[in-house]
This record gives structure tokens, sequence and C-alpha cells, in this order.
């Protein structure tokens, strides 16, 4: 399923929202895009509200390759089911949510703000009391490159130090609905930089900076804690080659945006073997030679 489907099917699949919403051909009525017109066939002579629509925009961004923005619309007439009373039911769906769309990667959703409107009705008769959810919109590839890889190794770090864990870009294929729980966190580590430190003639020593983001519920700081405690006590993470990657420094900082920006920084230190110089083999020579000097001049 794409993106968008995957968003439909949380919604319809949630008893307490659509049992606030209208029908569409025996379907609630939520729509991508705008709402079919009010004289359709399939509203069947009933009521056309509360219903919902949304859409999403995309942005790309260098970093995490996609974001953007979902709008959601929540619709309603003036004498029925107020809006403000079907807004907490979307955003509880789908805030800290993440989703895969099949052969995509993983995105999750932040709720941004929520826009109160009234308008009147096409046929002029009443007026439409409205409610816009916004929501920030971030994708979560996977950052495995090449080995070594740090990314790589602190998902493999992750795995172990922590096994009820569900590693964002991780080896286990994502799930195509998945909600963080303070039992069952989501953990996603990123490079954010990366720079020589020094060369030497066998190694060359990079520093990097890896960012950590820990979704739990609402219980973050404990898995946050948990993990820089295991980073403390190992002091290093192996690599993919068995070569360490050594801690210089793990700060944690629960204030940071789980989804942007991650609670985790991580200074690390690791190296890279060096290629042996390669040297041209001594070809045999061809042809006659002659001595540099004269053996015999130099014997009397």
């Amino acid at each position: 399923m794409t993106l968008e489907e995957i968003i439909y099917s949380v919604l319809i699949g949630s008893r307490a929202l659509t049992s606030a919403l209208t029908s569409y051909n025996g379907k609630p009525a939520v729509f991508y895009g705008s709402a079919p017109d009010d004289k359709a066939d399939g509203w069947d002579g009933r009521t056309q509200f509360p219903r919902i629509d949304y859409t999403a925009d995309y942005v790309s961004n260098p970093e995490r390759k996609t974001s953007g923005v979902l709008a959601v619309n929540i619709m309603c007439a003036e004498d029925g089911v107020l809006p403000e009373e079907i807004e907490p039911l979307v955003r509880n769906l789908l805030c800290g949510v993440f989703l895969t769309p099949s052969g995509g990667i993983p995105h999750s959703l932040a709720w941004a703000r929520s826009e109160a409107y009234d308008r009147r009705r096409e046929d002029g008769d009443g007026i439409v009391a409205g409610i816009s959810v916004l929501f920030d919109l971030y994708a979560f590839p996977a950052q495995v490159t090449t080995d070594p890889d740090p990314v790589l190794a602190m998902n493999r770090f992750a795995e172990v130090a922590l096994p009820g864990a569900e590693i964002i870009g991780g080896r286990k294929p994502p799930e195509e609905v998945f909600a963080p729980t303070p039992e069952r966190p989501a953990i996603y580590f990123r490079l954010e930089s990366l720079q020589t430190e020094r060369e030497t003639n066998t190694v060359a020593w990079l520093d990097g900076v890896v960012a950590g983001h820990v979704f739990a519920g609402g219980e973050e700081t404990v898995w946050i804690k948990r993990l820089a405690d295991r980073l403390a006590e190992a002091g290093e993470v192996e690599m993919l080659d068995t070569s360490p990657m050594f801690m210089r420094t793990v700060r944690a900082d629960n204030t940071l945006d789980a989804l942007s920006a991650g609670q985790l920084r991580l200074s690390v230190r690791f190296g890279i073997l060096r290629r042996p110089g390669y040297h041209h083999p001594l070809m045999r020579p061809y042809g006659n030679t002659k001595p540099l000097f004269n053996a015999e001049a130099t014997q009397s």
C-alpha cells in the first residue's frame, strides 16, 4: 500500500472514529483529496456530515529523503457532532505512529497545530464547522552505508543491548503500522557528520557524530538513560569488520524533539585501514650489460 492508503486504513480502523462519521457507499466518510459532491449518489440521501478528507504535501529533504505536511480536515454540520469531539481521536491515531508503504521507507507524524473554521454549505442551507489538523511528516530512511559503518554498528549494538526495542532501519523488516510503547520502543540512528581526525601509515582515523532518536510512547527518558548507560559501560562498539568504534562522548538531552533532532548525540572515533603502498616489481634486465667499473683495474 501507499502511504496515503495506510493513513486511510488507520483512520477507518478506529471504531471510535468511524462511529462518529457518516457513511458514503456503505463505508466511513473518509476521503483522500476532496469529498464527493453533496448530490453524489453515494450519500444515498443521508447527511454528508461529519466527514473527513486529507491531503499530503511532500518536499525534498537532503538528509531525510522526504518530509512534508499532512492536512486532515474534519467537517461537521452546525447542528450535529462538533469537530472538537473528533479532533482528539484523529491526533491520537496518527501521532507517533510509524507508517511504512510497500517497498518504501518508514514515515512518522507529529501534530503541528489545529485550525478551526466555519463556512456556509454549498446549498446555502446552514453552516459547516470544521477543523484542519496539520501534521509534520518525517521520513526515516535506513542510513547504512559502507563498511566500516557507524550506523550499522549502532543498530546491531542496540539490538543486543535493548532486546525489546524495534530498530528503525535495522535488519528486521519494518511493520506496515507500528506504534511505539513503553514496553516496545523504537530507536533510529543516523550519521550527522563525519571528518578526518588524523592519518598514520596504517590507519586513517575518523571522528563522527551519530544522532539517536528514541520513541517510547511517553517513556523516552527511561530508554534514553538505559541506552546511554550501556554505551558508557561498553566504552566502544564493535563494527562489522570487528574493529572498535570508540565512544568519545555520549550526550543525552530529552528536551530535543525525537522526530527532527533526536535526543542522543554520540561522538565517535573509528579507524579505516590504509591500503599498503604499491611497488613496481623489479623486472629482469634484458640485453648485454657492462659493469659499472673495471674489476681488473681495481685489483691492480
